[in-house]
């Protein structure tokens, strides 16, 4: 599993000029995958800061930077680093627009994210435009039958965000679809849980 991810980032990295970034930005992401795996967020971060500082010195492609800042943006968050991850998060978004398009599978993942942290920090009105672009086009990709418990509880997110800026109809309407998902599927459980951005500040 280890070469798997290794070797995954090091095909995102084909186009950089200098291998030894290459070489120390994959092993710098592997390491900051095991590390968020343990939950140790602070080394995640670490090991992702240098995975994208060796990214940008080896001039990699586009793909390969979106996903070292994505990576980064999500644990800076997880500490509680908002404004940081917030940046990083968008810069990824603009980056993998460019790359795979407006609504492919990774550039959907980058609008959720930045959809859940608005959300998570009640910045409901800043999450609205993430989770309106988000939704149809994760339903395009195939979400409800894939997954569709993580989209109904997605959908939960939406309508609450509405709601709070005082968008009732359309809460009404976005907790109908998530009430349908469950109703339609009441044996399954969601194989996506995001972790959450309110969660208490590792120090």
């Amino acid at each position: 599993m280890r070469i798997l991810v290794l070797t995954g980032f090091i095909v995102l990295l084909a186009g950089c000029a200098n291998p030894i970034s290459q070489h120390n930005a994959a092993k710098y992401h592997e390491w900051g995958q095991e590390a968020e795996r343990a939950r140790n967020y602070q080394l995640a971060e670490r090991n992702y800061e240098r995975a994208l500082i060796n990214a940008r010195l080896g001039h990699s492609p586009d793909a390969g930077v979106s996903m070292a800042m994505y990576n980064l943006g999500r644990v800076k968050g997880y500490l509680c680093k908002y404004d940081e991850s917030q940046q990083l998060l968008t810069e990824a978004l603009k980056l993998e627009e460019k790359v795979t398009g407006p609504d492919s599978s990774i550039t959907t993942m980058r609008l959720f994210e930045l959809a859940r942290l608005h959300f998570d920090r009640e910045q409901y009105e800043a999450s609205l435009p993430y989770f309106a672009r988000g939704v149809p086009a994760i339903r395009k990709l195939g979400v409800e039958t894939s997954d569709p418990i993580a989209l109904a509880d997605m959908l939960d997110q939406y309508a609450v965000a509405l709601a709070r800026t005082g968008k009732s109809q359309e809460s009404s309407e976005r907790k109908e679809d998530a009430d349908m998902l469950r109703a339609k599927n009441p044996s399954k459980s969601a194989r996506f849980r995001p972790v959450s951005y309110n969660q208490i500040c590792a120090k």
